[in-house]
């Protein structure tokens, strides 16, 4: 059996997976893939920020 050109990085490899499974999940829509990744980043933000993020200091 030939050899790969480039050798396949496990990580690269368990990445390709998770993009996979997200285009999959919404119906190859790459738009729909990204809004729910920025809603996740969003709530993510929301809930480990303690005002130094996005402005939300107390007047």
């Amino acid at each position: 059996m030939a050899q790969a050109a480039h050798p396949i990085d496990p990580a690269q490899s368990a990445l390709d997976q998770r993009i996979d499974n997200l285009m999959a999940a919404h119906q190859d829509d790459a738009r729909a893939v990204i809004e729910t990744l920025l809603m996740t980043i969003d709530a993510r933000t929301a809930r480990i920020s303690f005002g130094f993020v996005r402005g939300r200091l107390p007047d």
